[in-house]
């Protein structure tokens, strides 16, 4: 039977081990949490209960299965934090992969120091001497990661960018936990045994330093990928500007030119009046008015960025003998940034005019459709295209410009997928269907 101070220090054991570790598992993403604050609260109590149980259980009944219930216990607490955080699942795994090498080596080098200054003692399971020396080793490491956490980490997994990458991030500290599980319970020795070992400590302390460099760098990278979507999006902002001057400028040339030219037309004119030519007039008249700049105050749609993409784009069809025909019923307002339009629309009829463009044959159209609701937004862009499109192993579209995947196509994923929709890419009977849905 155990005893109050015993279970006292059962108590401080499972809290030092689970509530440090919880709140900076959660910190960057308290944000994106499924349900209030006070709930979170509620369950990982629930959950402290559930490890005190576990490891009451382990010491009174199941003493040889520690490490049954010690993975039992992790597994719950990996549920609850997949439950508790709506973010993409490698950002959570690599989270927590992380965060969970760090508890290990906390808890190994803690074992090392109490079994040099508690010999006795340390040879116990969760004594008051491992708790107290576990809680001077986290305030050493533990409170520099908080700091890291707040200032570094929480900005590039609060990132939207870059889903693609974090598929496969996490199998970095993936990789690393099971050099150090191997390490610790693959030399033969017991776990106990391997963590009073200084040598193994030294060991887990270089691999575990190599392994933050390492996460630093993966978070250094995203945040710098982050940094040229933005710029990216800077730039088709202000490509829009230098659409919305050239396409000014040169409707004030044109206006200048005729107003210029009219003069002339007037002194023509009236010499058909005065001789009474009504039919020469007419013709003449005809001919001159053909000659005019086209009237481009035509709306394609309300919406002033989607409209600006399409009068441009158009010009760019024209110029290149490409039908280009808008079906559009966009409000002015849809719930997307303007930003985000342009990179989608502009990447998307971009390649539609560079496709259509490289065609030989003369039937070479671009079919735009647009349409809103209260809740979403849809877009389809089909265009004429020759040849084959080839896609990798994950069935993404690969670039005909340079090697690997089309970067437009991966920016307009990327927007897509922060919006919860969805992005569909179809080559059928020499035409190129684009596909976008958008969550408003």
């Amino acid at each position: 039977m155990i005893n109050f101070n015993r279970g006292m220090e059962i108590v401080l054991y499972a809290l030092l081990n689970f509530l440090p570790y919880l709140i900076l598992a959660l910190y960057p993403f308290r944000n994106s949490l499924r349900c209030p604050k006070t709930v979170i609260v509620f369950f990982s109590a629930l959950i402290l209960m559930i490890q005190i149980g576990l490891v009451l259980w382990a010491i009174l009944f199941f003493p040889a299965g520690k490490g049954l219930l010690s993975a039992l216990s992790t597994a719950i607490y990996f549920i609850f934090y997949f439950w508790a955080v709506k973010a993409h699942p490698g950002k959570l795994l690599f989270t927590l992969l992380m965060l969970s090498n760090t508890a290990d080596f906390v808890v190994v080098c803690s074992k090392c120091i109490e079994g040099r200054i508690f010999p006795a003692m340390a040879r116990q399971y969760y004594r008051w001497s491992f708790s107290v020396v576990m809680a001077a080793v986290q305030a050493l490491i533990l409170l520099p990661l908080f700091v890291y956490i707040k200032r570094i980490y929480t900005k590039a997994v609060e990132k939207e960018a870059g889903h693609l990458a974090w598929r496969y991030l996490w199998l970095i500290p993936a990789t690393f936990y099971l050099i150090w599980f191997h390490h610790l319970y693959g030399s033969g020795k017991t776990s106990l045994e391997a963590a009073l070992m200084p040598s193994h400590s030294i060991f887990l302390f270089c691999i575990d330093t190599g392994a933050f460099l390492i996460y630093h760098i993966v978070t250094m990278l995203v945040n710098e990928y982050d940094k040229n979507i933005t710029l990216e999006k800077q730039n088709h902002m202000l490509s829009l500007e230098n659409l919305q001057y050239d396409y000014l400028q040169k409707k004030m040339m044109e206006t200048r030119k005729a107003r210029h030219d009219m003069r002339h037309h007037a002194v023509v004119m009236e010499g058909y009046l005065q001789d009474e030519k009504y039919e020469e007039l007419k013709a003449y008249l005809t001919g001159w008015l053909r000659t005019l700049p086209e009237d481009s105050t035509a709306i394609f749609c309300h919406n002033y960025t989607v409209n600006l993409l399409l009068l441009y784009f158009a010009q760019q069809a024209k110029e290149r003998d490409i039908d280009f025909i808008v079906h559009a019923s966009l409000p002015g307002e849809t719930g997307v940034a303007g930003n985000d339009l342009s990179v989608i629309l502009g990447n998307l009829l971009e390649n539609a005019v560079d496709a259509c463009a490289a065609q030989k044959s003369k039937d070479r159209r671009i079919v735009f459709r647009g349409k809103a609701d209260r809740s979403a937004l849809y877009f389809t862009i089909d265009n004429t295209m020759e040849g084959e499109l080839r896609r990798d192993k994950e069935g993404r579209l690969l670039s005909v410009k340079h090697e690997g995947t089309g970067l437009g196509l991966e920016s307009v994923r990327d927007i897509v997928s922060r919006y919860g929709g969805v992005l569909r890419t179809e080559q059928k009977d020499g035409v190129f269907c684009a596909s976008v849905f958008l969550n408003m």
